[in-house]
Protein backbone atom coordinates (compact mmCIF):
# COMPACT_ATOMS: atom_id res chain seq x y z
CA UNK A 1 0.00 0.00 0.00
CA UNK A 2 1.34 3.46 -1.20
CA UNK A 3 1.39 5.94 1.20
CA UNK A 4 0.90 9.85 -0.32
CA UNK A 5 -0.39 13.05 0.74
CA UNK A 6 -3.39 14.81 -0.51
CA UNK A 7 -3.10 15.34 -4.62
CA UNK A 8 -1.96 19.37 -5.33
CA UNK A 9 -3.49 19.50 -8.47
CA UNK A 10 -4.51 23.45 -9.01
CA UNK A 11 -8.74 22.12 -10.12
CA UNK A 12 -9.88 18.95 -8.37
CA UNK A 13 -13.09 17.40 -9.02
CA UNK A 14 -15.33 15.27 -6.50
CA UNK A 15 -18.26 13.14 -8.18
CA UNK A 16 -20.60 11.16 -5.68
CA UNK A 17 -24.20 10.10 -5.76
CA UNK A 18 -25.50 11.28 -2.84
CA UNK A 19 -24.82 14.62 -0.55
CA UNK A 20 -23.08 12.76 1.91
CA UNK A 21 -20.77 10.38 0.17
CA UNK A 22 -17.81 12.57 0.24
CA UNK A 23 -17.61 13.02 3.97
CA UNK A 24 -17.74 8.85 4.38
CA UNK A 25 -15.02 8.54 1.96
CA UNK A 26 -12.75 11.12 1.04
CA UNK A 27 -13.37 14.06 2.87
CA UNK A 28 -10.60 14.37 4.68
CA UNK A 29 -8.27 14.14 1.95
CA UNK A 30 -10.36 16.49 0.20
CA UNK A 31 -9.81 19.05 2.95
CA UNK A 32 -6.30 18.33 2.92
CA UNK A 33 -5.77 19.02 -0.74
CA UNK A 34 -7.64 22.55 -0.38
CA UNK A 35 -5.37 23.65 2.39
CA UNK A 36 -2.35 22.52 0.11
CA UNK A 37 -3.99 25.13 -2.33
CA UNK A 38 -6.19 23.66 -4.92
CA UNK A 39 -9.70 24.18 -6.09
CA UNK A 40 -11.86 21.99 -4.54
CA UNK A 41 -15.36 21.25 -6.06
CA UNK A 42 -18.12 18.77 -5.69
CA UNK A 43 -21.09 17.85 -8.12
CA UNK A 44 -23.89 15.69 -6.74
CA UNK A 45 -25.69 13.61 -9.29
CA UNK A 46 -28.99 13.23 -6.51
CA UNK A 47 -29.78 15.30 -4.25
CA UNK A 48 -30.57 12.16 -2.18
CA UNK A 49 -34.45 12.44 -1.93
CA UNK A 50 -35.21 9.20 -0.43
CA UNK A 51 -33.20 9.48 2.43
CA UNK A 52 -35.68 9.80 5.34
CA UNK A 53 -37.72 7.51 7.47
CA UNK A 54 -40.26 10.57 7.83
CA UNK A 55 -43.34 9.41 6.73
CA UNK A 56 -44.88 12.89 6.49
CA UNK A 57 -41.96 13.68 4.81
CA UNK A 58 -41.67 14.56 0.44
CA UNK A 59 -39.12 14.11 -1.81
CA UNK A 60 -39.11 18.22 -2.41
CA UNK A 61 -38.80 18.95 1.31
CA UNK A 62 -36.03 15.71 1.66
CA UNK A 63 -33.89 17.33 -1.24
CA UNK A 64 -34.34 20.53 -0.40
CA UNK A 65 -33.29 19.34 2.95
CA UNK A 66 -29.97 17.60 2.32
CA UNK A 67 -29.02 19.69 -0.99
CA UNK A 68 -28.63 22.59 2.10
CA UNK A 69 -27.05 20.09 4.02
CA UNK A 70 -24.49 19.47 1.46
CA UNK A 71 -23.50 22.91 0.96
CA UNK A 72 -23.42 23.59 4.68
CA UNK A 73 -20.50 21.21 4.57
CA UNK A 74 -18.62 22.22 1.80
CA UNK A 75 -18.16 25.64 3.48
CA UNK A 76 -16.06 23.59 5.70
CA UNK A 77 -14.17 21.54 3.90
CA UNK A 78 -13.24 24.47 1.88
CA UNK A 79 -15.11 23.58 -1.29
CA UNK A 80 -15.53 26.21 -3.99
CA UNK A 81 -18.77 25.17 -5.79
CA UNK A 82 -21.25 22.53 -5.35
CA UNK A 83 -23.49 21.91 -8.44
CA UNK A 84 -26.81 19.21 -8.19
CA UNK A 85 -27.68 17.26 -11.03
CA UNK A 86 -30.70 16.47 -9.49
CA UNK A 87 -31.47 12.81 -10.73
CA UNK A 88 -33.72 10.62 -9.23
CA UNK A 89 -32.07 9.35 -6.22
CA UNK A 90 -32.28 5.19 -5.96
CA UNK A 91 -33.05 5.44 -9.64
CA UNK A 92 -30.08 6.65 -11.70
CA UNK A 93 -29.08 5.09 -14.85
CA UNK A 94 -25.71 5.06 -17.08
CA UNK A 95 -27.06 6.82 -19.99
CA UNK A 96 -26.29 9.23 -22.64
CA UNK A 97 -27.97 12.00 -20.84
CA UNK A 98 -26.10 11.77 -17.77
CA UNK A 99 -23.08 10.74 -19.46
CA UNK A 100 -23.27 14.41 -21.11
CA UNK A 101 -24.12 16.28 -18.13
CA UNK A 102 -20.61 14.90 -16.46
CA UNK A 103 -18.98 15.64 -19.91
CA UNK A 104 -19.94 19.06 -19.57
CA UNK A 105 -19.06 19.98 -16.31
CA UNK A 106 -15.69 18.20 -16.13
CA UNK A 107 -14.93 20.32 -19.85
CA UNK A 108 -16.22 23.45 -17.47
CA UNK A 109 -14.00 22.95 -14.18
CA UNK A 110 -10.96 21.19 -16.17
CA UNK A 111 -9.96 19.10 -13.46
CA UNK A 112 -7.05 17.70 -13.05
CA UNK A 113 -8.26 15.14 -10.61
CA UNK A 114 -11.53 13.90 -10.38
CA UNK A 115 -12.52 11.81 -7.46
CA UNK A 116 -15.78 9.37 -7.59
CA UNK A 117 -16.89 5.78 -6.81
CA UNK A 118 -15.36 2.85 -7.24
CA UNK A 119 -18.13 0.96 -9.55
CA UNK A 120 -16.08 -2.36 -10.31
CA UNK A 121 -14.67 -3.53 -6.48
CA UNK A 122 -17.20 -1.74 -4.39
CA UNK A 123 -17.55 -1.25 -0.26
CA UNK A 124 -19.64 -2.96 0.73
CA UNK A 125 -18.90 -5.84 -1.50
CA UNK A 126 -22.82 -6.96 -3.14
CA UNK A 127 -24.99 -4.27 -0.70
CA UNK A 128 -23.38 -1.27 -2.38
CA UNK A 129 -26.16 1.30 -3.30
CA UNK A 130 -26.74 0.77 -6.57
CA UNK A 131 -26.26 4.62 -7.47
CA UNK A 132 -22.66 4.74 -6.21
CA UNK A 133 -21.76 1.57 -8.97
CA UNK A 134 -23.46 3.66 -11.71
CA UNK A 135 -22.30 6.91 -11.16
CA UNK A 136 -18.61 5.26 -10.55
CA UNK A 137 -19.45 3.76 -14.33
CA UNK A 138 -20.34 6.83 -15.53
CA UNK A 139 -18.30 9.42 -14.48
CA UNK A 140 -15.50 6.92 -16.04
CA UNK A 141 -16.86 6.48 -18.81
CA UNK A 142 -17.06 10.77 -19.20
CA UNK A 143 -13.54 11.02 -18.42
CA UNK A 144 -12.13 8.96 -20.81
CA UNK A 145 -13.04 8.88 -23.56
CA UNK A 146 -15.70 11.53 -23.80
CA UNK A 147 -14.45 14.47 -21.97
CA UNK A 148 -10.76 14.10 -24.44
CA UNK A 149 -13.05 14.25 -27.61
CA UNK A 150 -13.81 16.86 -29.05
CA UNK A 151 -16.77 15.03 -31.59
CA UNK A 152 -17.95 13.34 -28.88
CA UNK A 153 -21.72 15.48 -27.90
CA UNK A 154 -20.91 17.46 -31.17
CA UNK A 155 -24.71 17.66 -31.25
CA UNK A 156 -25.24 19.43 -27.83
CA UNK A 157 -23.91 23.19 -27.96
CA UNK A 158 -23.50 23.40 -24.33
CA UNK A 159 -20.95 21.05 -24.67
CA UNK A 160 -19.31 21.03 -27.59
CA UNK A 161 -18.50 24.34 -27.35
CA UNK A 162 -16.19 23.82 -24.67
CA UNK A 163 -12.61 22.39 -25.12
CA UNK A 164 -12.49 19.08 -24.90
CA UNK A 165 -10.38 18.38 -21.41
CA UNK A 166 -8.47 15.34 -20.56
CA UNK A 167 -8.43 14.29 -16.65
CA UNK A 168 -4.72 13.17 -15.61
CA UNK A 169 -5.83 11.42 -12.46
CA UNK A 170 -8.71 9.38 -10.93
CA UNK A 171 -8.99 8.81 -7.27
CA UNK A 172 -11.70 6.18 -6.48
CA UNK A 173 -13.13 5.90 -2.95
CA UNK A 174 -15.14 3.12 -1.32
CA UNK A 175 -12.92 0.63 -3.15
CA UNK A 176 -12.45 -3.20 -2.08
CA UNK A 177 -9.35 -2.90 -4.01
CA UNK A 178 -7.26 0.22 -2.65
CA UNK A 179 -3.89 0.48 -3.69
CA UNK A 180 -2.82 3.96 -1.78
CA UNK A 181 -3.76 5.71 1.82
CA UNK A 182 -3.47 9.31 2.83
CA UNK A 183 -2.65 10.19 6.28
CA UNK A 184 -5.53 12.60 6.94
CA UNK A 185 -4.86 13.67 10.78
CA UNK A 186 -4.59 17.26 9.98
CA UNK A 187 -8.07 16.45 7.90
CA UNK A 188 -10.23 14.42 10.10
CA UNK A 189 -11.56 16.90 12.35
CA UNK A 190 -13.06 18.71 9.30
CA UNK A 191 -14.15 15.86 8.21
CA UNK A 192 -16.61 14.35 10.91
CA UNK A 193 -17.64 18.31 11.66
CA UNK A 194 -18.27 18.39 7.71
CA UNK A 195 -20.33 14.88 8.00
CA UNK A 196 -22.08 15.98 10.94
CA UNK A 197 -24.27 19.23 8.88
CA UNK A 198 -26.07 16.34 7.68
CA UNK A 199 -28.36 16.59 10.46
CA UNK A 200 -30.90 15.00 8.86
CA UNK A 201 -28.67 11.67 8.23
CA UNK A 202 -27.44 11.97 11.79
CA UNK A 203 -28.79 9.71 14.57
CA UNK A 204 -26.65 10.05 17.19
CA UNK A 205 -23.17 12.63 16.52
CA UNK A 206 -20.99 11.38 19.27
CA UNK A 207 -21.54 7.87 18.38
CA UNK A 208 -20.95 8.68 14.73
CA UNK A 209 -17.70 10.33 15.41
CA UNK A 210 -16.51 7.57 17.54
CA UNK A 211 -16.94 4.70 14.55
CA UNK A 212 -15.65 7.05 11.89
CA UNK A 213 -12.37 7.76 14.30
CA UNK A 214 -12.32 4.06 14.38
CA UNK A 215 -12.52 2.94 11.21
CA UNK A 216 -9.94 5.65 10.04
CA UNK A 217 -7.69 3.91 12.16
CA UNK A 218 -8.02 0.47 11.02
CA UNK A 219 -7.62 2.08 7.42
CA UNK A 220 -4.70 4.36 8.42
CA UNK A 221 -3.35 0.47 9.62
CA UNK A 222 -2.98 -0.61 5.91
CA UNK A 223 -0.42 2.23 5.40
CA UNK A 224 0.42 2.63 8.62
CA UNK A 225 -0.20 5.76 9.38
CA UNK A 226 -2.78 7.03 12.95
CA UNK A 227 -5.82 8.29 10.85
CA UNK A 228 -6.75 7.19 6.99
CA UNK A 229 -8.59 7.00 3.92
CA UNK A 230 -7.51 4.74 0.97
CA UNK A 231 -8.04 4.64 -2.73
CA UNK A 232 -7.30 2.93 -5.95
CA UNK A 233 -5.15 5.47 -7.84
CA UNK A 234 -5.71 5.46 -11.55
CA UNK A 235 -3.11 7.49 -14.32
CA UNK A 236 -4.30 8.56 -17.42
CA UNK A 237 -1.50 10.66 -18.34
CA UNK A 238 1.13 13.44 -17.94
Amino acid sequence: MRILVAPTSQSILAIAAHPDDIESWCAGTLAQAYDAGSTVRLLLVTAGEQGSTNPADTRAAVAARREAEARSAAVLLGLSDVVCLHYPDGEVENTTTLRGDLVQWIRAFRPGVVFTHDPEHTLPAYLCHRDHRVVGRATLDAVYPLARDHLAFADRPSISQLPPHMVQHIWLFASAQPDTVIDIVPGFDRKVQARLEHVSQTPDPVDLAARWRTRAAEIGATGPVPLGEAFAVLHLGE
